[in-house]
């Protein structure tokens, strides 16, 4: 480990030829210890074939589970296309997620500005939104947050016209995905110890055990939130990780066939569009520019998009598929008209609600400075200690209304808030405004707080992805309309007068626990704690999780879907979608582990469909 770190030191320095030739070396071993990467110049530049039975761009959990299961088949030949790179030491690292935000990545993508609903007081009035470029994508540097949804979420998918993505589905699949570790867990009906994604509890603070006290005497119990029978409640948090290091789609489904001659995979190959024959509509390969060189890559059985739902509708709609008056009107020939391509976006968010106390338990970058140092031998030597901490270390399942058959808030709690940092880093990663920090925030500077951050589990709001012309560099329009419909405003004033209630508890009053109530900027003219304060607040500062989904969703119905149940683009043959893009509606969870169990049934769909070659 530390090896590596030693290497990717010795990178940023721009030596003498003779010393570039030692870390050539080094950089020789540290690549023949991971996955073998095709026109790697460590890896003896083994090329690529000129066709392959399928052709998978995006390395994300949808790309990466994909390709593993095809390429189970020592028949079929499978590439494996990545604009990013792989991850390093310092991914595996959870507590230092937000960092990675920073680089390459992520593909820094912003939304278009609607004021007049939501991100007023960010930057530029325009929300920051997080999408992971890599090996591995996403999950090499999200939260790490392992939640599934209420069981009636996949049966609503399934009564939408979708047959074979019922919970009883997926949760053959979730069992597939998952290797839990979490003692109490192992011998549930629910979880697995046999697949590739490991699954644990982060470190544990002392703050994080008031806040599941307080759920308690809240009236909700301690669960395990990914039991169908029991998705209302508190409970530490299940992550995507083994030994404390995390698990991403790469080192869970990549790495372990590193070997398998028949899949190869090619990262810094950045795809331009899918080929189609316009005669037969008929996808037949994929364009893309690796070393800057354009190329072709043959697809003899299929092209499939995991690109994400932000590139994946890019894609369709660069090479022809999509609504057809938006493709004209940026000079692209119309293969096949989807009106439903880059629809139906959706997105959970939340307040940013920051609480504080009068007990040192919290964290701010004052206390973690000196640590640090140790707590990465800690790390290095054992994967325990505070780096080992997701930083959403418990999260809590409840209702705005009793009535509700299922909880429709998640409370986050992290043991730091905005101000732990005098805004260096926390405020830029989440895109808050220099302006609207300075005046709201800075008074707080590293004080003694946290945030519990109440995410809207179902919202009704509809965005949209289109593109800004017909160049595949230009990264696509993001219009999110949050906050358009009445119902989601009404979500999140309740969800902050629950965060109100929390604090009444005689666990947070031990803690002096106070919810910060300097106005934010913007709001200065409602009384704070009202229903207009509420509102206002989230309307500033619109907190979203990357959760992004359903812009290729699912049906039976090419009007108002992308993909069949079978995850055939509606009209095209031999192209499908496999990621998160393709949910039909968003579900009450972070999006991660549905989108590895959605690949799982992929898989087992595209091998039934070759079922006469296998």
């Amino acid at each position: 480990m530390i090896f590596l770190g030693l290497i990717q030191f010795l990178l940023a320095f721009d030596a003498a030829t003779s010393q570039m030739a030692i870390v050539d070396r080094l950089l020789n071993v540290y690549a023949k210890m991971g996955f073998t990467y095709r026109e790697e110049r460590f890896l003896d530049n083994l090329p690529i074939l000129d066709s392959y039975d399928f052709v998978i761009i995006g390395a994300g959990p949808g790309g990466a589970v994909t390709a593993n299961r095809l390429s189970e088949n020592p028949k079929w030949t499978v590439l494996l296309l990545e604009a990013g790179i792989e991850g390093n030491l310092y991914t595996d690292i959870p507590a230092l997620n937000i960092i990675f935000g920073f680089t390459n990545y992520n593909w820094k993508y912003v939304t278009e500005s609607q004021p007049e609903l939501m991100c007023r007081g960010m930057t530029n009035k325009r929300c920051s939104w997080p999408s992971g470029k890599g090996v591995g994508g996403t999950t090499i540097w999200n939260g790490l947050m392992w939640t599934r949804c209420p069981a009636s979420d996949f049966d609503e998918w399934e009564a939408m016209g979708n047959p074979g993505w019922g919970y009883q589905s997926m949760l053959k699949n979730f069992l597939k995905v998952e290797n839990v570790s979490i003692p109490e867990l192992r011998d549930s009906p629910y979880h697995s110890t046999t697949g590739p994604v490991g699954v644990q509890y982060p470190f544990r603070t002392q703050i994080s055990d008031v806040f599941m006290n307080a759920g308690r005497e809240f009236g909700y119990d301690w669960v395990d939130y990914n039991n169908p029978k029991t998705p209302t409640g508190f409970s530490r948090t299940q992550i995507s990780a083994r030994n404390g290091r995390r698990v991403d789609a790469a080192t869970a489904y990549l790495l372990p066939i590193k070997n398998r001659q028949n899949l190869h995979v090619l990262k810094n190959a950045f795809v331009n569009r899918v080929i189609i024959d316009e005669n037969t509509k008929t996808a037949t390969g994929v364009e893309f520019v690796k070393n800057e060189n354009t190329r072709v890559v043959s697809a003899k059985k299929e092209v499939i998009l995991s690109a994400g739902t932000f590139n994946t509708p890019k894609l369709l709609m660069l090479s022809g598929i999509g609504p057809a008056e938006h493709l004209k009107s940026n000079g692209i020939k119309v293969i096949q008209d989807s009106p439903a391509v880059g629809q139906n976006l959706q997105e959970h968010i939340s307040p940013l609600t920051v609480v504080t106390i009068n007990s040192s338990i919290s964290y701010n970058i004052r206390k973690l400075a000196p640590i640090i140092m140790p707590a990465f031998r800690e790390w290095v030597s054992n994967g325990g200690g505070i780096l080992s901490s997701n930083v959403a270390e418990v999260i809590g399942y409840v209702k705005t209304d009793p009535s509700l058959s299922k909880p429709d808030i998640e409370m986050i709690f992290s043991p730091v808030s905005i101000a732990a940092d005098d805004g260096i880093l926390l405020r830029r990663y989440f895109g808050i405004s220099e302006e609207t920090y300075e005046t709201t925030f800075a008074p707080i500077n590293q004080r003694e707080s946290f945030t519990i951050c109440p995410l809207g589990m179902y919202p009704k709001s509809k965005g949209e992805i289109r593109l800004n012309s017909s160049n595949p560099v230009d990264p696509p329009v993001i219009i999110t309309n949050f906050l358009k419909e009445p119902e989601d405003v009404k979500n999140m004033v309740d969800a902050q007068k629950l965060v109100q209630k929390i604090l009444e508890t005689e666990s947070m009053k031990k803690i002096g626990a106070r919810l910060y109530d300097k106005p934010v900027l913007g709001c200065e003219e409602f009384e704070f704690g009202t229903d207009e304060y509420f509102e206002c607040s989230v309307r500033t500062i619109t907190m979203q999780f990357h959760h992004q989904c359903c812009t290729a969703r699912m049906g039976p119905n090419p009007e108002d879907s992308v993909v069949s149940p079978r995850l055939r683009v509606h009209g095209v043959k031999n192209l499908r979608v496999v990621d998160a893009s393709v949910m039909p509606k968003i579900p009450g969870a972070h999006t991660m582990s549905v989108t590895y169990a959605i690949a799982e049934n992929a898989a087992d769909i595209i091998k039934e469909d070759w079922s006469n070659e296998i």
